[in-house]
């Protein structure tokens, strides 16, 4: 029996990424990313069945992880393509944006019996048995770390990089439960909500197109040197219908790469009686924290610890090698 055929007749519990790759584009920093991230979870957990959703084209690089890591590679055919099935107008500027895939990939989930499905992004590494962590947090629908500089992070409250009252005023205008704002690095799934968030996918894909079309409005929305610009968003509006115009969506945040994110969120809050919970700092770590932990004696689970963090983790990491000669 094939990886495929064992994971679709027994796994309860997944792990799952999500990668996009344009024709030609290596990527060679994103896969070398996925490769230590999937080298760290096998290294505690040999056996939990392990997903990689292709948005593109497959390199050998890419191939040869898979197969060494023992993760089945799912293609999920042109990311551009499944953008323009769901947004016509507003999928050129949207396919520029590397993020949207990640929550597109819940139809394929339906046809497996897993209860549980915890998804990371490439620049997770693990430092025990991702089981435990899973079984751990079976409750809530969605678990996931508080977002940074939200009301919840022990950062404090950053009203540049995410004006809260701003977004409470935007789900109560569009009539959606406020979701309190959580990260999208590392998300647990249960109780099969993902087929619940297959039927919202186009609503996903939809709000972040009417908040890139209202930054497309308003360019000088307050800009932060801090953040980076999208590309292409200076002509969005020149995609979209007259109505889509007037149903753009006041963006509540100067960061404009955090678009995923907020369009997570209002998504979600279309799905009734909806269940969160927070991932607790003491079994899963996010952006720099990992700093504050001995490399051989880290008490978390796993580590989002930001690709801007890259070259930190790295002699984290090459610190824990270094005790153990």
């Amino acid at each position: 029996m094939g990886f495929l055929e064992d994971l679709m007749d027994q796994t309860e519990r997944l792990v799952c990424y999500s990668v996009s790759l344009a024709d030609g584009d290596r990527t060679d920093p994103l896969l070398r990313q996925l490769e230590r991230s999937l080298a760290s979870l096998r290294r505690h957990n040999g056996s939990i069945a392990v997903v990689v959703f292709l948005y593109g084209t497959p390199t050998p690089h890419l191939v040869r992880i898979c197969a060494e890591q023992r993760a089945w590679l799912q293609l999920q055919g042109d990311y551009s393509r499944r953008l323009a099935e769901l947004c016509p107008r507003g999928w050129p500027v949207l396919a520029r944006y590397p993020a949207l895939h990640k929550f597109l990939n819940n139809s394929w989930l339906a046809h497996t019996p897993a209860q549980q499905v915890l998804y990371c992004d490439c620049d997770t590494i693990f430092r025990a048995d991702v089981d435990h962590l899973i079984r751990a947090y079976r409750e809530p629908d969605i678990v996931a770390r508080e977002e940074v500089h939200s009301s919840r992070s022990h950062h404090g409250p950053d009203a540049v990089f995410l004006d809260e009252p701003a977004l409470l005023r935007l789900c109560s205008a569009m009539g959606v439960a406020a979701v309190p704002p959580f990260n999208t690095g590392v998300v647990l799934l249960n109780h099969r909500i993902w087929e619940q968030l297959s039927l919202v996918e186009g609503w996903f894909i939809e709000c972040a197109w009417q908040l890139l079309l209202w930054m497309s409005l308003h360019p000088g929305h307050r800009s932060d040197a801090r953040f980076g610009m999208l590309d292409g968003v200076e002509q969005a509006y020149q995609l979209a219908s007259a109505t889509q115009l007037a149903r753009a969506l006041p963006f509540p945040s100067a960061n404009q790469w955090i678009l995923e994110e907020i369009a997570t969120w209002l998504a979600l809050g279309a799905l009734p009686a909806l269940r969160t919970g927070d991932f607790s700092p003491a079994d899963v770590a996010q952006n720099g924290e990992f700093t504050a932990t001995d490399p051989d004696r880290a008490g978390w689970t796993l580590c989002h610890y930001y690709s801007g963090n890259q070259g930190s983790i790295t002699r984290w990491l090459d610190g824990s090698l270094a005790s153990r000669h």
